[in-house]
This record gives C-alpha cells, sequence and structure tokens, in this order.
C-alpha cells in the first residue's frame, strides 16, 4: 500500500510554538524582538497572546517571574539571540533559586551557520543549562509542538523550576504538514502536575507529635504559595490545633500577620517575638520552606532540639540543614489537607498549649514597647524607613500587592509593613537580584488590572529598572512607585560602617530629582521628606493611581537607621 504524505499547511514552526502556548492557556509573554526571532514574534502579531515589549530582557525575566509567582502560571518571556539572551540571564537564575515556572525563548542564527562565528552567536542551551531545569534547542521542525507541551511538563511537575528553547531561525521559518499541527487538536493539554499527599502513615506519626505538643509551630515557607491554595488547610489546621505560624519571607502572605497566631516572619533582622517563638519550639511543621541562611540567621535561630516534621514536595530539600525525625514528600497544600483530616479526628484539649499561646502574646508586647518599634511612630525630624513602612499599610486595602527590590527597603518592610493576603508580597528572592521591584509591579497590574500594586525599592534599585517606567506608561499598566531614597547603596553602606570601620568607598549616590525623571516619563511625580509630606503624597499617588497614572514618591529617610539585629 502507498504511504499517505503529510499534507503541508501554510503553517510555520514559529505559528506551531505560538499556537502551543495558546492552548497553554498563556496570555502574557514579555521579552524584546531581534532578528532571530522575527518569525516568533510575526507569529504573536495574530495571536491572542499580548506581547510586552520591555525596554531590557533582564526586566522581561523579571516580570515572568512575578507573574509566576501571582498568578501561579508559568511565566514567558523571550530574547534574541547573543545579548537578547544573555540578558535574560539573572532573571531566570531568580526563578531557578525561587523553584518558579518559566519558559524563556532564546533565538538563534540557522543551523547551517552554528559554529562558524556567526553574528551573536553563542552556545545559548549550555548557558542556561545550569540554571534551569530543561535547556533545550528546537532541531526538527515535526517536534515544536512537542518541545513546548514538554517543556510545560517540565517547568510545573514535581518542584517547579525554569526552562529554556533556543529557537534557530531557519527551523522557525520551516513549514509544519497537517499531522503536526493535528497533534495541537489531538493532545491533551491539560499539564496539571500530580500532587502527591504524602505517606498516610508518616502524616499520623506528625499529627500525633503536634496534637500532643506543648510549644508547636507551624513554619510557612514559599512552597505554600506554589502549591496553589496550601494557604487555605495551613490556616484551618494552625486554628484548629491553636499552633502559631512562622512564614519565611518567601511564604509571607500565606498566614496573616494581624492573626492572633502570627508568629512574624522569620530570619535577618525580623522581630525579636519571633526568635523567641523559633527558640523555644519543641516541635516544628515546615512546609516548603528549605531553611536558608536568611530564614535561619545562618542557621542559629531554630531551637536544635526541636522535633522536625518536613513536608517538601522535592525530596531533596528534606533534611538538608536540619535533621527531620518525620520526612513527608508531597505537594503542601494535599498534605495539609490530609493533616487536617487526621488532626479532626485526633485532636484534645492541651492546656499546655495556652502557655506557649501566652507567651506568643507577651512576647509581642515586648517588641511593641523595643526601640525598634517606637521608632515606627517617632515624629522626628527626619523620616524613618520604618514609619514609612507603617505609613503605607495605613493607605491600602489588605489585597494590595507590594513588590520588593534587593537591600534595606525589603529587610525594612519585612519587618515593619505587614502582610496579610496571599501572593501579595512578591519579591526577588534567594537570588536577591536589584531592579526588581519595578518591573514585577508592571506584571503583577497587567496579570490583575483592578488590584494596587506598589514597588517598593532603594534609589540603587531604582536606577536599575526605572527605564520600565516607560513600558508601564505605554502598557497601562498603573502602578505606585516608592522609592527609600538614603542617597547610597544602603545595605553596603552599613556594612562598611559596621564592619569595616566606617571606611566608606563606592557607596554613595548622587541621585537626580527622581520625581522630575518620573513625570520626563509621563508619570506623576512626588517627593516627601517628612510624615505629613508622606500622608500627602500617599493620598495623590493614590488618587492619580486609580485614575490610570503611575506615580512616583520619593520618599527620603534616614539612611543612618540601623536595622534591628
Amino acid at each position: 500500500m502507498k504511504r499517505r504524505e503529510a499534507k503541508v499547511m501554510s503553517f510555520k514552526v514559529a505559528e506551531g510554538i505560538v499556537k502551543a502556548l495558546e492552548k497553554l492557556g498563556t496570555h502574557i509573554i514579555f521579552g524584546i524582538p531581534g532578528s532571530q526571532t522575527s518569525p516568533f514574534y510575526d507569529a504573536l502579531y495574530s495571536s491572542s497572546i499580548r506581547h510586552v515589549l520591555v525596554r531590557h530582557e533582564q526586566m522581561a525575566a523579571y516580570m515572568a517571574d512575578a507573574y509566576a509567582k501571582f498568578t501561579g502560571k508559568p511565566g514567558v518571556c523571550d530574547g534574541t539571540g547573543g545579548p537578547g539572551a544573555t540578558n535574560l540571564l539573572t532573571g531566570i537564575a531568580t526563578s531557578w533559586t525561587d523553584s518558579i515556572p518559566v519558559l524563556a525563548f532564546t533565538g538563534q542564527q540557522p543551523l547551517s551557520l552554528i559554529g562558524k562565528g556567526a553574528f551573536q552567536e553563542l552556545d545559548h542551551v549550555s548557558i542556561f543549562k545550569p540554571i534551569t531545569k530543561w535547556s533545550t534547542q528546537l532541531v526538527r521542525a515535526e517536534r515544536a509542538v512537542e518541545i513546548v507541551k514538554e517543556a510545560y511538563r517540565i517547568a510545573t511537575w514535581g518542584k517547579p523550576g525554569p526552562v529554556h528553547i533556543n529557537l534557530p531561525l531557519d527551523v522557525q521559518l520551516q513549514s509544519l504538514t497537517d499531522d503536526d499541527m493535528q497533534l495541537l487538536e489531538k493532545w491533551p493539554f491539560d499539564l496539571s502536575p500530580p500532587l502527591p499527599a504524602g505517606d498516610p502513615h508518616a502524616i499520623k506519626e506528625a499529627m500525633k507529635l503536634l496534637v500532643s505538643s506543648s510549644r508547636p509551630l507551624i513554619i510557612s515557607g514559599g512552597g505554600v504559595h506554589y502549591s496553589g491554595r496550601a494557604w487555605k488547610p495551613l490556616r484551618a489546621l494552625a486554628e484548629l490545633l491553636e499552633i502559631p505560624v512562622a512564614t519565611t519571607l518567601n511564604g509571607r502572605g500565606s498566614f496573616p500577620e494581624d492573626h492572633p497566631l502570627s508568629a512574624g516572619r522569620m530570619g535577618l533582622h525580623a522581630a525579636s517575638y519571633n526568635d523567641e517563638v523559633l527558640a523555644r519550639a519543641d516541635v516544628i511543621l515546615a512546609v516548603g520552606c528549605r531553611f536558608t541562611s536568611m530564614s535561619t540567621r545562618r542557621w542559629s535561630n531554630v531551637n536544635p532540639n526541636a522535633i522536625l516534621i518536613h513536608v517538601d514536595i522535592d525530596p531533596g530539600n528534606i533534611g538538608r540543614n536540619y535533621p527531620a525525625k518525620i520526612s513527608i514528600v508531597g505537594d503542601a497544600g494535599k498534605v495539609l489537607e490530609k493533616m487536617l483530616e487526621e488532626a479532626e479526628r485526633m485532636k484534645t484539649e492541651n492546656q499546655r498549649r495556652r502557655e506557649w499561646l501566652e507567651f506568643l502574646i507577651s512576647a509581642k508586647e515586648r517588641w511593641r514597647e523595643s526601640q525598634w518599634f517606637a521608632e515606627s511612630r517617632s515624629g522626628g525630624s527626619s523620616l524613618k524607613p520604618q514609619r514609612v513602612c507603617m505609613e503605607i499599610r495605613r493607605f491600602l486595602n489588605r489585597d494590595a500587592v507590594f513588590t520588593l527590590d534587593a537591600g534595606n527597603n525589603k529587610l525594612w518592610a519585612s519587618t515593619f509593613l505587614e502582610i496579610y493576603e496571599p501572593c501579595t508580597w512578591i519579591q526577588s528572592g534567594c537570588f536577591g537580584p536589584m531592579g526588581y521591584a519595578l518591573p514585577a509591579a508592571i506584571a503583577c497590574k497587567m496579570a490583575s488590572p483592578s488590584r494596587t500594586v506598589v514597588a517598593l525599592c532603594g534609589d540603587g534599585g531604582f536606577y536599575m529598572s526605572l527605564h520600565e517606567l516607560s513600558t508601564s506608561i505605554q502598557e497601562d499598566a498603573s502602578v505606585i512607585v516608592c522609592i527609600f531614597n538614603d542617597g547610597a547603596l544602603g545595605t553596603i553602606k552599613h556594612r562598611q560602617r559596621d564592619s569595616y570601620g566606617g571606611r566608606f568607598i563606592s557607596v554613595d549616590l548622587k541621585n537626580p530629582d527622581f520625581a522630575s525623571v518620573a513625570e520626563s516619563f509621563g508619570c506623576i511625580g512626588l517627593e516627601a521628606k517628612t510624615v505629613s509630606q508622606l500622608r500627602s503624597a500617599f493620598k495623590e499617588a493614590i488618587r492619580e493611581f486609580k485614575r490610570g497614572s503611575t506615580a512616583v514618591i520619593n520618599v527620603y529617610i534616614d539612611g543612618d537607621e540601623p536595622l534591628p539585629p
């Protein structure tokens, strides 16, 4: 029998890739076009996917990362070959260290030119490999749809993370057959990852320990966010058993910080009551938490004699920094649901638990009486950064979204700006790059146009991404930007002051008038040097924000104010 020849359609590989992304539910792609991604962009022209033109590819990767953290869906970014690809790397490394699903596409010279020193030729696959779950190059047209689907699956299944697909120019232009395109219709594109619920016996033993414990503590990490809605069973479990909940930086928002059971954010420069609780807890349930150096004050703040129950989707995280008595490999949400079911069966009154909760209350009172907290109410001539954080919180709804840069601004906010709702604290995480807050805010606003989004950044970090004000204006993505202006690279200046005898070098900044700079982009520019000016500026910023304008507030803070220990 004569073999039927596959019918050639008018679709190109680039179109097949874009249609596959549509089927996977992609709504936004962040990037900058280049000659080696021209077919990809031509396919986007008639697509339902919105493309956001950024001003630097690094910002595209930041936006994809923030979009994924905020929505729970994979972010997508692109860059052309050579410098476009390398500009993505810092953002992709951010997603790698925080376990965030991002799809990164890069252009490449035609296959026939690779190895000949062609313009902008670089081995992108090898460069991306150490910071992705999968880095591959499309070399066969008929595999285009399959590879996009596989990349999505790898990014979202198990421990999430970024993936990279390199697209040679000639392969993008090749034609797809009818059979190739039918894969889009035949293949199931519901790639929801399997969610392991953990070992039932281990869960039962864990709940016995928690129920009988005198001083139990739950630590909620970033995995509680990334699991989906794991914060719901987490809160229900904490309230049922009356267990205090501490969060890591990435876990902020998974438990409301004004809840009576909140033990605050743990780690460097955290409130003192958090350290007191961590040092006394006898049984700790850690969920989606890696016990990094930041969250443990370099592995010094957790009671070494505490019994640890460790839950994580990645077995490699369990017991890595603290030995676990009970290890549970599973999805945070599914495991917590099973724990809640078990707890409802064995809940008993524990009088010693009442003493533990009273200790938490008294520890919080001691913190509020401390000099650090007192400064947040200071009426002095200079604006203390903790006062700025407290004032900002007063003006915003509980579900306002905050995006954070690296530096002292984030450390102040992580201690003095309370977070109440899930996925409203979006930060650059364990990799800690500067320049993250503004592009992250734009991405969150585009994902949810009705939400109030505030970017908190230092003056040093703002320099690195201020050009994205143009993106905010062009894309009608209005945000509020609050610059903690101390005229320096504050974190490093404090270190040089405290550890190097005040021998300051290359830390002081000669700043422009940031309010005027903002206005030159078409934004609203404001400034504040006193509490009353800050209040007035923030009220105006909110008014303009509601009218669809991006507002930038240049807040002059006391840069000499030391962080809590």
